[in-house]
């Protein structure tokens, strides 16, 4: 008699179909595992690379500091303020003179911003999520003078800047 794992098996045809079953029944599970691990570490990876590639790319854009933006708009500098928010949130209040070019998730071309001037885009979230996003975008598009405003709306309001309501 011979006991594998608790199992005790007769010695003969029976033992040597037994270890071949569980020769091959292992030997697929530890294929099966391996295909397994290759498709979770190679899926990783893939996601390492999609949030390292965004998270340069992010960095390649320039920002702005609100007090700088403040400066070159009284200086009526040759800038476009772009907001990222929603129509409805730009209809409520904005910089002023800014233009309204919501967020998507994929921008369709063509763009309706000047190439020849440098963008100031902004947004109302915490860390300029949004506007990141377009700015990435845009630069994919071509758009080269493209910067976000640090601190984003939320910045601009509580320094008390001017803000245009419609």
């Amino acid at each position: 008699m011979v006991e594998v794992y608790g199992f005790s098996f007769t010695k003969g045809l029976t033992t040597k179909f037994c270890f071949s079953f569980l020769t091959f029944h292992l030997g697929e599970v530890m294929k099966k595992s391996f295909r397994c691990t290759v498709i979770l570490i190679l899926g990783y990876l893939a996601v390492v690379l999609v949030i390292t590639s965004s998270i340069l790319s992010a960095q390649e854009v320039q920002r702005i500091k609100p007090e700088e933006l403040k400066k070159l708009m009284e200086n009526k500098a040759d800038i476009v303020v772009v907001d990222n928010q929603p129509k409805g949130a730009y209809d409520m209040e904005h910089i002023p003179g800014a233009v309204n070019f919501p967020w998507a998730m994929h921008i369709k071309g063509p763009v309706n911003l000047p190439r020849n001037k440098v963008l100031i885009l902004y947004c109302a979230c915490s860390h300029e999520e949004d506007s990141t996003d377009v700015a990435n975008q845009l630069m994919e598009f071509g758009y080269h003078n493209v910067k976000l405003l640090e601190g984003g709306w939320l910045r601009w309001v509580e320094l008390g800047y001017p803000i245009e309501k419609k």
